[in-house]
């Protein structure tokens, strides 16, 4: 099966990540992909806007003033936007698809999902809205978040003791192969959580450290008769992960289903995936 061959553009009214359209070409050109661009015209911005004069207002105003900045938006949606697609798309023969909806970000992407099956969702990264981000925690489709940061054509695979291991690796080859990019690939032992997640995505267990590293001593092994080679490292996911994307310049990060639990309950404070898209400067692929 074609990897990538229906791919959902989502683009917010508040940030518009040029270089994720660019990403967009990339990979439709390596895969023949089909793209949908869905451009959200987001429901706080209307609020805020709402609530600025709101004792001064009648009712018919505030709709009246809605009803303003939505077309404001749409035309600022038809004229960079959309006339970029255009001339990103068109001029190469891409088939393009172009939709506006109004909403919340994370949920007019889930909306669209539940309409339409996409094999990958493309976004870019912004700074400090996180909450664009809720939907990695639930997507059935890989997400590729574009970052600014231009890394070199280098793919790193990151696995872990709290990982299942199994589309990582997967999607590591084939994107390396599909691309020409070189791949790099690490396993980490992550003793802030020290069980072993299997196959299924089920944790063990307590583990010993002496017990992990032999676990991912066979998972080294593994992937050494597959001709891949892979480093050990100890340490968190995220700082390790991090390390390893800086010291290679990875122009791609390919990331897990991380069960790593935290804190004196052992509960998942804030994931992993949320932390990578925070802090780490190059552009991720979370598997699902």
């Amino acid at each position: 099966m074609k990897m990538f061959e229906n791919i959902l553009l989502p683009i917010s009214s508040e940030f518009y990540p040029r270089n994720a359209m660019e990403r967009s070409v990339f990979l439709a050109e390596k895969f023949g992909s089909r793209i949908k661009i869905i451009y959200i015209i987001e429901e706080k911005t209307l609020e805020k806007a709402d609530k600025i004069t709101d004792v001064y207002r009648t009712h018919y105003e505030k709709e009246e003033t809605e009803v303003e900045i939505e077309h404001e938006y749409l035309s600022a949606a038809d004229r960079i936007i959309f006339d970029d697609a255009k001339e990103f798309f068109e001029k190469r023969g891409i088939d393009f698809q172009r939709k506006v909806v109004k909403g919340q970000f994370s949920d007019a992407i889930r909306e669209e999902m539940e309409r339409e099956h996409y094999d990958l969702v493309l976004m870019g990264f912004e700074k400090g809205c996180l909450l664009h981000y809720r939907i990695i925690d639930n997507s059935y489709a890989p997400i590729w978040i574009e970052s600014a940061e231009k890394g070199r054509e280098i793919i790193l695979a990151v696995c872990s003791n709290l990982a299942p291991n199994l589309k990582v690796p997967e999607m590591g080859e084939k994107l390396s192969k599909s691309l020409g990019w070189e791949l790099h690939m690490i396993y980490i032992v992550d003793m802030q959580d020290n069980v072993a997640v299997d196959g299924q995505g089920q944790r063990s267990g307590r583990k010993s450290e002496s017990e992990l590293i032999d676990a991912g001593k066979e998972f080294i092994r593994e992937m050494g008769k597959k001709g891949i080679d892979v480093k050990m490292v100890k340490g968190s996911i995220e700082k390790e992960t991090i390390r390893a994307a800086r010291e290679v310049g990875a122009g791609l990060v390919i990331v897990g289903r991380e069960q790593k639990r935290t804190g004196i309950m052992g509960i998942y404070a804030k994931t992993v995936r949320k932390r990578l898209v925070e802090k780490c400067n190059y552009s991720i692929l979370l598997t699902n």
